[in-house]
């Protein structure tokens, strides 16, 4: 039957972000952490120990307790860093909210997602922005105008938001009297007494406390213990021999990408998105350069196409492609390495599932469905959501009693242990009463030799109510029309009644008709 619960030996690490990072800097004290190239900055493990304190204890003073909320909106640089040990040293509960998103929302949805958070402290970036966003203190005014009308930032209240006690401003110094600057923070901890209350609270912390919130869908998430995008933070403090670069304000800068791993001699490359792979491995500078130091590439977001893996293969021969596959709720769920797995494995599955979870295939009624047939993919362990912070109705939806996370991905279960994924629940297209995941459609597609992507959708139709469409980009100089891909789609098993559109991009996207 689909169901797996991984072997490993070893036990799962029973600290807290804080211990950890406290154990790293006593053992590897002048080991570099983190590069933050793009404000040329180096920190060690004993710098981060040190800020991390300091900001800890200005944190206490003006009262944050275990438990309240830390949201912070940041771009790649120390202080995010700082700022999450900082938190997790104290027990509090960090939100990382993208400054895009933050500046760029309908401010009342702002209001009510640190309302919903119950957010203490906010530490925001206040620094030249982007183009088209708003500057950063007008903004915060514009959304908190009680700002306007404190005196100091300790008398600061926000009606709107209760629990929103103090704004801490982070980069260009505030003269408004309403808000803390980072400085005058960090100069609340200096002294020898604020370092012992920092290291009272730190023996109060748990690690099974929830340590981060997570905003997803616009829905505040409450991940467990140490997990959901923090491998970038942890590296350091887990292995006290790597160090993570930082290459641009915004990570998936690929030009800042390319030029820090070869003037860093990176061997790995935390997490990127399928189209970062895709523009990286497509680069006309990357083929040009020497890059045999490069071992391991991550990727997830999404499953990464044969034609990708073998361009890739082409460009890195010597690398490793570490393809993850996993949910905001779930965290990573398995994970597939070109150096364990053979080709077939690697392109047709998303491989074996981590270790210390449990993974089965569902059918509709929740029964365990036998090897190597369909189902929904269910998974439980200690990486799985607490669930929607305030929202027990929409945790209940996706998570059982018992802790089985359900992910919403159909997927295979194989006699090896490889988990193959085959579509989205909320994807499907139903055409007339038929059930057709686009990815079994795309799949066949993508194996057309012009094609190099392939997007299906559905479409309104007056009779079938939905219909199949697929939207092809053909490789570079090669030409094909509607009758070719459908007479291959039809030899390759997809009945010929299944897809009647097919749109071609040649320069741009053309509609065709019947």
């Amino acid at each position: 039957m689909s169901y797996l619960k991984s072997d490993c030996d070893l036990p799962l690490v029973e600290a807290t972000p804080g211990q950890l990072l406290d154990d790293s800097a006593a053992k590897w004290p002048d080991q570099e952490a983190y590069v933050f190239r793009h404000l040329g900055v180096r920190m060690k493990l004993a710098e981060v120990k040190q800020e991390a304190d300091r900001l800890a204890a200005g944190l206490l003073s003006i009262g944050v307790r275990r438990g309240d909320v830390v949201a912070w909106v940041l771009t790649n640089r120390p202080e995010w860093i700082i700022s999450f040990f900082a938190a997790a040293k104290i027990g509090a509960i960090s939100l990382p909210i993208i400054g895009f998103y933050f500046l760029t929302f309908y401010k009342g949805m702002v209001v009510d997602i640190l309302k919903k958070a119950k957010v203490k402290v906010l530490l925001i970036e206040n620094s030249p922005t982007d183009e088209g966003l708003p500057e950063t203190i007008p903004y915060l005014k514009e959304v908190f105008p009680d700002i306007m009308s404190a005196t100091t930032a300790k008398s600061l209240r926000i009606e709107a938001v209760p629990s929103l006690t103090s704004i801490v401003v982070i980069g260009d110094k505030t003269s408004d009297n309403a808000l803390y600057n980072h400085e005058d923070i960090q100069s609340m901890g200096t002294n020898e007494t604020a370092r012992q209350r920092v290291q009272e609270a730190l023996s109060q912390t748990n690690c099974h406390d929830t340590i981060i919130l997570l905003l997803t869908s616009k829905v505040l998430l409450a991940p467990t213990d140490m997990t959901e995008n923090l491998d970038s933070v942890l590296i350091p403090v887990l292995t006290g021999s790597q160090t993570v670069v930082f290459a641009s304000a915004n990570t998936w800068e690929l030009a800042d990408i390319i030029s820090a791993i070869l003037e860093e001699r990176c061997e790995g490359t935390t997490f990127m998105y399928v189209k970062t792979l895709h523009d990286l491995v497509n680069d006309p500078t990357v083929k040009e350069c020497d890059m045999s130091f490069l071992k391991d590439v991550q990727v997830g977001g999404n499953v990464i196409s044969k034609t990708l893996q073998r361009q890739f293969a082409q460009v890195f021969p010597d690398a490793d492609i570490i393809n993850y596959y996993g949910t905001t709720e779930g965290w990573i769920v398995s994970m597939s390495t070109r150096s364990e797995m053979t080709k077939e494995q690697m392109e047709r599955t998303v491989g074996r599932l981590m270790p210390h979870l449990e993974t089965k295939v569902v059918n509709k009624a929740g029964q365990v469905v036998p090897l190597n047939q369909e189902g929904e993919i269910w998974v439980r362990g200690f990486s799985v959501f607490k669930g929607y912070r305030g929202d027990e109705e929409k945790t209940a939806k996706v998570k059982t009693h018992d802790g089985w996370h359900k992910t919403g991905d159909i997927g295979v279960l194989d006699e090896d242990g490889m988990l193959a994924i085959t579509g989205r629940i909320t994807d499907m297209i139903i055409k007339n009463a038929e059930n057709v995941h686009p990815a079994c459609v795309e799949q066949v597609l993508l194996a057309h030799p012009k094609v190099q992507d392939v997007k299906v959708v559905g479409v309104p139709d007056p009779r079938y109510v939905e219909e199949i469409c697929a939207c092809i980009i053909l490789k570079n100089g090669q030409m094909s029309d509607v009758e070719e891909m459908r007479k291959f789609s039809e030899e390759n098993g997809i009945d010929k009644r299944r897809i009647r559109a097919v749109a071609m991009e040649r320069l741009g996207l053309k509609e065709n008709t019947d």
